[in-house]
């Protein structure tokens, strides 16, 4: 199978949560910090995330429909201002708004963008991503599917490694269908027993249950007592984005 070598890569409180109030206390600032600094020394080609977290990264979401316009074929769409490094937004039906084909936050360099969709897109949304100068690819026709996904980023935008940061549903359907190398989970030496808050991942309602075996790589202390813990799930599919081991 050709895919990306893929790293599901979280910042966690050290009950395993990966949102609250643990993230302001200046307690996990330190640990944090590395945190930072070791997702660019990772040098992904892109990064993965949905709907939701694109969204702060992006424009929000569309507030108004867009004007209705002509049908555009379900082929995937390649612009012309191609990138070295990108977003995968996984949005199936389209509800992201974009200011224009390149986005440039929080320290990591201009980033081009790759929408995933499924084919019950509407057609105005197809052509609102073209005259952003937006890539678009097919992957499934009314529910995503995740495993072509993958192959197109490798096979249409030759992309070698993905790194993978939440959300706790997403992360499972990955994990469960083997697209996932590397797991890399930074314990920030906090808790806050916050009952909202989400953890590392879970099963969408329906799925079929499963248990995913690891096994342990590495363990590393760093700076403000934090711990990073790196794991290789045993079952993950064969990918040509890295050397074998890939962290190695």
């Amino acid at each position: 199978m050709n895919r990306p070598y893929t790293i599901c890569y979280l910042n966690l409180s050290a009950e395993g949560h990966i949102d609250g109030e643990f993230m302001k206390s200046p307690a996990a600032a330190k640990t944090t910090e590395v945190f930072r600094q070791r997702w660019l020394e990772m040098g992904a080609d892109a990064i993965l995330y949905g709907a939701v977290t694109m969204a702060m990264f992006a424009q929000g979401r569309l507030k108004e429909p867009l004007p209705e316009k002509g049908p555009l074929p379900r082929q995937d769409y390649k612009a012309p201002c191609s990138m070295d490094r990108y977003y995968i937004a996984m949005d199936p039906k389209g509800s992201i708004a974009y200011e224009g084909p390149c986005i440039d936050t929080r320290g990591r360099g201009p980033h081009g963008v790759i929408h995933v969709l499924t084919e019950n897109v509407a057609d105005s949304y197809l052509h609102y991503l073209r005259e952003k100068g937006i890539s678009y690819i097919f992957c499934g026709k009314e529910k995503l599917d995740p495993v072509t996904m993958m192959e197109k980023a490798h096979s249409l935008f030759g992309l070698q490694k993905v790194i993978r940061s939440g959300g706790a549903y997403t992360d499972w359907t990955l994990l469960s269908q083997g697209l996932i190398d590397e797991l890399q989970f930074m314990l920030a030496p906090v808790v806050d027993g916050n009952p909202e808050a989400h953890t590392l991942f879970r099963r969408m309602p329906g799925m079929e249950p499963g248990v995913v075996e690891l096994e342990l790589v590495w363990a590393e202390t760093v700076a403000g007592h934090g711990l990073l813990i790196t794991y290789r799930p045993k079952d993950a599919r064969e990918n040509a984005g890295m050397e074998k081991g890939g962290w190695e």
